[in-house]
């Protein structure tokens, strides 16, 4: 079923990034795209390191797993378990990002030079336009799911000192 939504979400990332590029790829150039690419690059590259230090943090045998997949242990816990296959899916969209950025950065100037891009750069801005922020969808969607993340911990922070004070008293 996690499947299915992931692939859900990216297809509507997709159409929702098509269909604002459709409506103002005439309007804006494709140069204005580089500070948003470097913004991205940047964002993606902080996510992916902070729920890699939250995914260490709140699961230090990943660590040794990445060594040694054998000794990987079990979870205890639904919540935990969640918790981290959720920053797992955040560091792998931060991650999945980064590359197409990559692949972006590279690729275009070459295709620049092809004469059937040159034919049909209104096809090929339409999609590079779409593709950009359909990009900018999934690390937003990253940068949320982060700030979940913190709120839920600062929520069960919150929740375990109510009820070690409520314990407190009851001892007393």
């Amino acid at each position: 079923m996690d499947a299915f939504i992931w692939t859900l979400k990216q297809v509507a990332f997709l159409i929702i990034g098509i269909a604002v590029a459709a409506t103002f790829s005439d309007t804006v150039a494709v140069s204005k795209f580089s500070p948003v690419l470097a913004t991205l690059q940047n964002i993606s590259a902080a996510v992916f390191t902070l729920a890699g230090i939250w995914v260490a943090y709140l699961y230090p045998e990943a660590i040794t797993a990445l060594a040694n997949p054998k000794k990987v242990k079990l979870l205890e816990g639904i919540e935990a378990t969640q918790r981290i296959k959720m920053l797992v899916l955040t560091i792998f969209t931060s991650a999945f990002v980064l590359i197409w950025i990559l692949m972006l950065n590279t690729l275009k100037p070459i295709f620049e030079s092809f004469i059937f891009v040159k034919e049909y750069s209104y096809w090929f801005k339409l999609f590079y336009f779409g593709f950009i922020l359909y990009l900018v969808l999934n690390q937003v969607w990253s940068v949320l799911r982060i700030m979940g993340a913190n709120i839920d911990f600062i929520h069960s922070l919150s929740y375990r000192k109510t009820e070690q004070e409520i314990q407190d008293k009851l001892n007393k």
